[in-house]
């Protein structure tokens, strides 16, 4: 069983919310075609997914609703920050109880549900049904999204919406990972669901604005979501007809439930261990008997002298061994996870820039010279088009660094790989950032406001 050169894969006892693997006895075709399947499901769900949030703030103002442009992207973050939210939730979720397949699909459940409300409201016809008859329309702003027209169903529809947003977009990616088993395998998969997420977008971006901004019909905001609720629907079909492809890994335990029990344990534990030592320590002053050297030998002999662990952190005081109520292995994971979270609070300052640059772009392209794609028609490009750069720029990113750049990095260790990989991302990130301010600042000096 010690053996070093032993064939032994899989460990006797796994770790917390690390599963058993499962044995993959797929034919070839199979593996192939459940990560396609995972693949063409995601750029259509991405599709449904920027259709409705990449013209959202614009959608809401001319739609029916007539919203004020500023709490229209107030409504962008409302949904982000719900889809986020969900995602958390739902993750936890497939770890613990769900699964990532049950979970995906109850997500596209939701998703669709959400999609057929939004689409309702937009519909000329039964618009009236669920929000009353639209406002009269006047040129004085709005101040709270609270007083705009039908914000209840609407915020409601777009909360639900996120809802299944993010429980597939929590598991989606892991899951098509889980389908990866060979070397190397899920290095290219990530790379090739990056591809599939923005291909998606590229086509949402074009398409659907189109419909909904570039015609004419008072029902073009429906014919929109329409056709991206249709591939929606596709999406979900074609995810669950690839079910019995997949490599279904069972919910076994999430670390995330057992993160605030190990912490009140270990604090606990410290507690009562302080308040011991504080006991001994006045029993030894009001016994008239012993020496210096049985003194010392109690000392150490203490709960202090017991406390084991790689460090003298306070969750050591979690452990079974320090007479706390956990294994070492869920306190290491719990310990592990604290590194984790440093890293996603570093993210925070980048994610806010991000999303302030994504959900304003478009507002800031409004204000800019907007050139005509047609002398005849005098129709002017769509703003929204100009993200389509963000999308292309991305997969062509991928596929220049992993020819060029990436392959020289065969040689180190996989954590500095991907540490390389980090500092690339986020110094050319910050790059941008940089070059947008610069571009806001000269438009307002030069572009009409």
């Amino acid at each position: 069983m010690n053996d070093p050169t032993s064939n032994e894969t899989s460990l006797l006892i796994p770790r917390p919310g690390v599963p058993f693997d499962q044995p993959d006895n797929r034919q070839s075709y199979e593996r192939k075609l459940a990560i396609f399947i995972i693949l063409a499901s995601t750029a259509l769900e991405r599709l449904a997914f920027y259709s409705l949030i990449i013209n959202l703030a614009t959608t809401l103002h001319l739609s029916e609703v007539h919203w004020d442009t500023t709490n229209g992207v107030t409504a962008s973050f409302i949904f982000f920050g719900t889809s986020y939210i969900s995602t958390l939730i739902f993750a936890a979720l497939s770890d613990a109880k769900l699964g990532r397949g049950k979970t995906i699909i109850v997500g596209f459940i939701v998703y669709l549900i959400g999609y057929l409300f939004v689409s309702l409201i937009a519909n000329t016809t039964t618009h009236s049904f669920i929000c009353g008859n639209p406002p009269v329309i006047n040129t004085t702003n709005i101040a709270s999204i609270v007083n705009e027209h039908c914000v209840g169903p609407v915020i409601g529809t777009l909360m639900l919406t996120a809802i299944g947003v993010g429980a597939v977009q929590a598991n989606m990616a892991v899951f098509g990972a889980e389908q990866a088993q060979e070397k190397d395998g899920k290095i290219r998969y990530f790379d090739k669901y990056i591809i599939a997420v923005n291909i998606g977008g590229i086509f949402s971006t074009l398409v659907v604005p189109y419909i909904q901004v570039g015609q004419s019909d008072p029902n073009r905001f429906f014919y929109g979501y329409l056709f991206a609720g249709v591939l929606l629907i596709v999406s979900t079909l074609l995810f669950i007809f690839g079910y019995r492809f997949y490599i279904h890994i069972p919910p076994y335990d999430t670390i995330i439930t057992k993160f605030i029990p190990v912490i009140i344990n270990a604090f606990q534990t410290r507690r009562k261990y302080a308040k011991d030592q504080r006991l001994e320590a006045s029993g030894r002053k009001s016994s008239s008997s012993g020496n210096l050297l049985e003194d010392s030998i109690s000392e150490s002999d203490g709960p202090l002298g017991t406390i084991k662990g790689s460090s003298h952190s306070v969750l050591n005081f979690a452990r079974l061994s320090n007479s706390g109520k956990f294994t070492d292995r869920i306190v290491n994971d719990v310990k592990s996870l604290g590194n984790v979270i440093i890293v996603f609070i570093l993210l925070i300052p980048y994610w806010l820039a991000y999303y302030q640059i994504q959900t304003t772009f478009f507002l800031q392209g409004e204000s800019m010279y907007i050139p005509k794609i047609s002398n005849v028609t005098h129709t002017e490009m769509l703003v929204t088009w100009m993200s389509v750069g963000d999308q292309l720029s991305i997969i062509i990113g991928i596929l220049i660094l992993n020819a060029f750049v990436y392959k020289y990095l065969t040689t180190y260790d996989q954590s500095t790989v991907i540490l390389i990989k980090f500092v690339i991302g986020m110094i050319l990130a910050s790059i941008t950032m940089f070059i947008a301010g610069i571009i806001e600042n000269v438009r307002q000096q030069q572009c009409h406001p």
